[in-house]
């Protein structure tokens, strides 16, 4: 994939992390409502070799970090990179980080995990529109999980306002009673 797409699709996820517009985006970066027409230029992959000056200010309206970046110039992971959420437990480069959301009917949520969480967890958030969940950390950051989620988990999800983290020894046993956070549902 050509750096251009790569950071198109990076733009739209971001954007839609921040719950911004392509109007609002181009504000925020351009000044103006005029690079509206740019935005939706690169986040349907019509620019190959953005601008550097377009690149700055969209990463820095986005707060892009190095690390979402660098992912992209590289176009290659990082060997420690298991999963997007990695940087929020802690890998030791012995296995792999595995994550599951289950649900019920009935508004419970639980986010079943087999790493230990090294940073702390303010909230989870599912956007609807973009089929997307993500945990917040208190930092500010965002991280999309990188999980598909069925129709059915989707739907359920709709119904719960917080999700339980549970850690998991070797997929068998729960280690800890979990921790509960809120979960919110963005449109």
């Amino acid at each position: 994939m050509a750096f251009g797409q790569a950071f198109g699709q990076l733009i739209r996820s971001k954007r839609g992390i921040e719950g911004m517009t392509q109007q609002a985006l181009a504000v925020a970066a351009f000044g103006d409502e005029g690079g509206k027409t740019r935005i939706s230029e690169l986040e349907n992959g019509k620019v190959s070799k953005p601008q550097t000056k377009t690149i700055d200010a969209l990463v820095v309206a986005l707060n892009i970090s190095d690390d979402e970046l660098n992912a992209i110039l590289n176009l290659e992971p990082h060997p420690h990179v298991i999963d997007n959420l990695c940087d929020f437990f802690d890998v030791d480069g012995t296995g792999s980080v595995d994550v599951e959301v289950a649900t019920n009917d009935s508004g419970k949520a639980v986010l079943f995990h087999n790493r230990w969480l090294k940073v702390e967890i303010k909230r989870a958030e599912y956007f609807l529109e973009e089929k997307m969940f993500v945990c917040l950390e208190e930092s500010g950051r965002r991280r999309p999980a990188g999980l598909p989620l069925s129709p059915a988990v989707t739907e359920n999800l709709r119904k719960c306002n917080e999700i339980l983290f549970v850690h998991v020894e070797d997929g068998t046993q729960a280690t800890t009673a979990g921790k509960r956070y809120p979960l919110k549902i963005i449109p």
